[in-house]
């Protein structure tokens, strides 16, 4: 057990970065999708909520880890606030990140794991994956042959609905570009047998709700139960005597992210303790 619970934690880090990494993107197409596109990207501050629910099953033992992101970003000047807790097996872990410009023109990270701050200098690409907006305008821009399916209430917001898929080429395009692959040092993989993992990824299966009154998006539903299954193979077979005679599987891996306050964020004051 606790050779799966050190696996699952650093694929539940290696997930978190995997669901926020994507960055840029061009125009989504079709009036909702394009205008959701344009005004996420357009939006000066936001804040958001995510919840990634994954199971995993080895020698007869299940594991569930629940990881919810409360997030809140300022685009000028760039400011961020992401708080993030993960349960699994009983236990409870709890992440305080915080972000802002240096004057520099770099950035100031302050984390909290607990028990402790940490503070570093870091650069764009170490923020592009906390980048809510710029995400969710990628993930249209890389969706596939969307199609809408009427409108449902979401968080009390009448939305169009549209299905579409996330191919596994784009989804290995978007986190390759985005720098993501930087941040999954942790699981002792290098850079190129993580976009050999990637290569392999199938579809995503996505749902999106785009307001109707303002054509911001306000929910994204991602299932990559079949993509993370296939990973998982993949990160224990790199692992080599490390994971000898450990079979795994993923019965379960969701990603729901819910967007709000378009322009009139959370205000935050970073906690002088982490600055000092």
């Amino acid at each position: 057990m606790k050779k799966m619970n050190r696996i699952a934690a650093l694929l539940a880090a290696a997930i978190l970065a995997l669901s926020l990494a994507a960055c840029g993107g061009q125009s989504g197409g079709g009036d909702p999708l394009a205008a959701a596109q344009k005004n996420m990207n357009d939006a000066s501050s936001m804040d958001a909520a995510m919840t990634m629910n994954m199971e995993m099953e080895a020698g007869g033992e299940s594991l569930k880890t629940v990881t919810s992101m409360d997030m809140t970003m300022f685009k000028e000047p760039m400011r961020m606030k992401v708080e993030a807790t993960t349960e699994a097996a009983g236990q409870s872990a709890v992440i305080s990140i915080y972000a802002e410009e240096n004057g520099n023109g770099g950035y100031m990270m302050y984390m909290n794991d607990g028990t402790s701050w940490y503070s570093a200098e870091a650069g764009a690409e170490d923020l592009a994956q906390y980048e809510v907006g710029q995400s969710m305008s990628a993930y249209i821009d890389s969706a596939s042959s969307f199609k809408q399916e009427g409108t449902e209430t979401v968080n009390g917001v009448s939305a169009y609905k549209y299905t579409g898929v996330i191919t596994g080429q784009n989804m290995q395009d978007v986190v390759t570009e985005s720098g993501a692959l930087n941040s999954l040092s942790s699981m002792g993989l290098s850079e190129e047998q993580m976009e050999e993992m990637l290569s392999g990824l199938g579809d995503i299966p996505v749902t999106l709700w785009i307001s109707e009154t303002d054509l911001y998006p306000v929910r994204y539903d991602m299932d990559m139960t079949s993509v993370m299954d296939g990973l998982m193979k993949a990160v224990l077979e790199s692992m080599g005597d490390q994971a000898e005679g450990l079979t795994m599987s993923v019965p379960e891996m969701t990603i729901t992210m819910t967007c709000s306050n378009f322009n009139s964020a959370t205000d935050f004051t970073i906690p002088g303790e982490a600055k000092n």
